[in-house]
């Protein structure tokens, strides 16, 4: 925990229960209630090397977790398609009632625009995707025909080919290099094309529009790789990392999300030992509900390719009662309206200025102009969600980010006037669905941490009046959070 912090770590988290339904309940209660040890599962053994017993805690979302590594691990699922189907098909309509343009949230992506640069490349996709590359190989004269048949399996053909082909460009000469080049540019783009329909488990070129629509980022990505191996058309309309200053991507649902929490060293690792900060409290639980909410994303900020930033994103509805008499506790102009929360900012220990290295300083060096493009990016995109509000939550694993969060002017709001829409309900019935289709136990109650409603993080005016918290105004008007002076006497 931090410095400051001197009370017991022990704020409300979100949950939904089977029987009881939405719950907003103190951490520690939640555990004792609801959390599982460890041992359980083999993640610990019940005694330490010395046979004495071991003193376990309870933690949450044990059993949601367990089944999620399982499918992401061993099984390399990528969750993106069943969070797309289920939500496809929920009951929540946020542009009937909120007027809140949620699709520009799932992808950066435009399916419309995706749809019509497939269309304009069908016939480069078409004849890419039908090659057979043993034939076409074997065509070419460039590897013997003995070695290219007894290639197996199949999944390694492209790269042991690509492999022999390159050792064979160091001796080869004239129109040969060229000849080669083409093969192996070939090879890249069918790969890439493979690539793609395996992920959306039909031909590219043969897509429906709810896949293009669930994979609109990972379908650009793939398009604009090949690209560098077959010209395509209309290319310049897709999102995209280049490998160029600063660039953004939302973190894909699969076993690289679980890992995000270890490469920023922040709360959200799976070791507490991996955390640059061991003395805050691990949340790692948290990251299997996080996984399966479409409304909660994690946006990555890169710098010339290097991962440096991530940025938690979901948004929130702002419902604060107007009661009578509480004049001094309310938002004083403005009471029901969405906004874009800005969860958490988490830097790699490369970008956090905590290296001595050399070569690192040139990253640090360009923080201000990653930061501000990045908060850039995000009022944008609040813009293309048709919100008007972007909140910031102050904590972060790295103090030139607080320093930067708190230049903003603030705003004020009681905790629990910032609700989560469907408070996990959809999070939980996802998770009771996932569960039963791939044969695990069903998990009685689901939780989720959300930062900007932790008052632990940082004491603020907790003390004085609880549940209050200061937030970064991004964009906004500070008149519709709550008067503080009223409330702290100044």
């Amino acid at each position: 925990m931090p410095d400051n912090q001197n009370l017991e770590y022990n704020p409300v988290v979100s949950g939904f229960h089977h029987a009881d339904g939405p719950m907003n309940i103190p951490l520690n209660e939640a555990k004792n209630r609801f959390g599982m040890f460890p041992s359980q599962f083999g993640y610990l053994t019940k005694t330490k090397r010395n046979n004495q017993k071991r003193n376990e805690s309870k933690v949450l979302n044990l059993k949601l977790g367990y089944f999620i590594k399982e499918l992401l691990g061993p099984k390399k699922k990528n969750l993106k398609k069943d969070v797309y189907k289920f939500y496809a098909a929920w009951h929540r309509d946020y542009k009937t009632e909120f007027e809140v343009n949620m699709p520009a949230f799932y992808n950066l992506n435009d399916a419309v625009e995706l749809k019509k640069n497939i269309r304009a490349n069908w016939n480069v996709l078409q004849r890419i995707s039908q090659i057979d590359i043993r034939k076409e190989i074997e065509r070419s004269g460039l590897i013997k025909k003995s070695t290219l048949y007894s290639i197996k399996p199949t999944d390694v053909l492209i790269p042991k080919l690509s492999e022999i082909l390159l050792k064979r460009m160091v001796s080869a000469t004239g129109e040969r290099v060229t000849k080669i080049k083409e093969i192996l540019n070939l090879l890249q783009a069918h790969a890439l094309v493979e690539q793609a329909n395996h992920l959306a488990g039909a031909p590219l070129i043969s897509l429906e529009k709810d896949m293009i629509e669930c994979f609109a980022d990972e379908i650009s990505s793939l398009l604009m790789k090949l690209n560098t191996f077959i010209p395509l058309e209309d290319v310049k309309s897709l999102k995209g990392r280049t490998g160029v200053g600063v660039e953004f991507e939302y973190a894909t649902r699969d076993n690289s999300y679980l890992e995000l929490g270890k490469v920023t060293g922040d709360c959200t690792a799976d070791k507490r030992y991996d955390q640059s900060n061991a003395d805050i409290e691990n949340i790692f639980w948290t990251v299997f509900s996080w996984i399966l909410d479409r409304n909660y994303q994690i946006l990555k900020v890169y710098y010339n390719n290097e991962f440096v930033m991530k940025v938690h994103l979901l948004p929130l509805f702002v419902s604060v009662p107007q009661c009578p008499g509480d004049s001094d506790y309310i938002a004083q102009n403005r009471s029901d309206f969405m906004i874009l929360a800005v969860d958490a900012i988490e830097t790699t220990l490369a970008f956090s200025g905590k290296l001595k290295a050399r070569e690192k300083d040139p990253l640090v060096e360009c923080r201000d102009e990653i930061f501000s493009k990045t908060m850039a990016f995000i009022t944008d995109l609040a813009d293309r969600l048709h919100i008007r509000d972007v909140y910031a939550e102050k904590f972060s694993n790295t103090a030139w980010v607080r320093d930067k969060l708190c230049a903003y002017p603030e705003i004020f709001f009681n905790v629990d006037h910032l609700i989560k829409i469907d408070e996990l309900e959809d999070v939980y019935y996802l998770v009771k669905e996932l569960s039963a289709q791939y044969g695990y136990d069903i998990p009685q109650a689901v939780f989720m941490e959300i930062q900007m409603k932790n008052t632990s993080l940082l004491p603020g005016y907790i003390n004085k009046s609880p549940g209050l918290k200061s937030f970064s105004l991004i964009r906004g008007r500070t008149e519709d959070g709550i008067n503080m002076k009223r409330v702290i006497g100044i």
